[in-house]
């Protein structure tokens, strides 16, 4: 296995290169510290016995994290801890090369791969995007919030979000309520701001204002932290069951619209110096699945590792130079649902 790195917009992006006879394991959403009426939503004991099947003989030459590995956006640190304790350590006596590319949920380990904190000879933190090259193909790899409509339609702006969740992640480390005073105390200061600018000139006071506005952040988002899993699990995807019992969450590969926003993401992708994509495998969606489209890409989704209605779908993906296979583990082995060559 190979590793280099090229810039994407400003972005660094590993480019790791699979030997033949290689195989690259990817996993997405596991979520590990996610609670729902203090039930643990992380299927984290599964995922542990799926590490453990893995002996030196079988043991992939790449693992690759695809996001949203930890709840920190509404778990509190001990849930964290608890659920991926004992995966973590599964992670350790495996010993293969690790890529950690970022998620929505786990936005803050982005943080990490400045000045290569924790990135080492064994593991790589990938802020956004991922190159693999594997028989003579190339894939982008990548956790999915990207497909949204707001990181499209807001372009680099969508950036300023993780500012703000950083300070939400920062506010809720603190002891008792004072994450919720702090919060309160920024809102305080709006009127005081305005109150200070009156008679200021126009374009001084819209940018106070604006500055002002950006301190009602950190409450919209603790009260959104507060309330999401409640929201979702208890409203959102019962509602979407009744309504479609084949969708359990988000969209799957095949819809209009994960097909229109992957299509402009890849255009500005291979636009911008990445070049020609072979393959594109993402996750957040928690649907797994696996197509080859009319112009010859394949697409594929993780899945995830999370309770559903119906009991979580425990997918992976292989990656070789043969082809990708989608793969569901039953608690005991794998299960080959899908495999699509080159």
């Amino acid at each position: 296995m190979q590793v280099r790195k090229t810039q994407f917009h400003g972005v660094e992006v590993p480019v790791i290169s699979l030997e033949k006879g290689e195989e690259a394991i990817i996993v997405s959403d596991t979520h590990f510290g996610l609670k729902y009426k203090e039930k643990f939503m992380s299927k984290f004991k599964e995922f542990e016995k799926f590490l453990k099947s893995f002996t030196d003989t079988k043991r992939p030459a790449l693992l690759v994290l695809l996001g949203d590995i930890f709840e920190f956006w509404t778990a509190r640190a001990s849930e964290i801890l608890f659920s991926a304790l004992s995966p973590l350590r599964q992670l350790v006596k495996l010993d293969s090369n690790i890529v950690y590319v970022v998620g929505n949920h786990d936005r803050i380990a982005a943080h990490l791969n400045k000045g290569g904190v924790l990135e080492g000879e064994k593991l790589i933190i990938a802020p956004d995007y991922v190159v693999l090259e594997c028989g003579g193909k190339r894939g982008l790899l990548f956790h999915g919030h990207q497909l949204d409509w707001k990181f499209i339609r807001l372009r680099w702006i969508w950036r300023v979000e993780t500012y703000i969740y950083l300070l939400s992640e920062t506010l809720s480390v603190l002891p008792w309520a004072l994450e919720w005073i702090l919060a309160l105390g920024y809102i305080t200061i709006l009127p005081l701001l305005l109150y200070l600018t009156e008679g200021a000139p126009l374009t001084y006071r819209a940018f106070t204002l604006i500055s002002a506005l950006l301190l009602l952040a950190p409450i919209i988002v603790l009260l959104w932290r507060a309330v999401q899993d409640n929201v979702w699990y208890g409203v959102v995807q019962p509602l979407s069951y009744k309504l479609s019992k084949g969708r359990l969450r988000g969209k799957t590969i095949a819809s209009g619209q994960v097909r229109k926003a992957l299509e402009n993401l890849l255009s500005l992708v291979e636009s911008n110096g990445l070049g020609r994509m072979d393959f594109v495998i993402f996750g957040h969606t928690h649907v797994p699945g696996l197509i080859k489209d009319e112009n010859g890409k394949i697409i594929a989704n993780t899945g995830g590792w999370v309770e559903g209605l119906e009991g979580s779908s425990c997918s992976f993906l292989k990656v070789s130079d043969e082809g990708i296979t989608l793969s569901r583990w039953n608690g005991s082995q794998e299960e080959i649902l899908f495999f699509t060559p080159f």
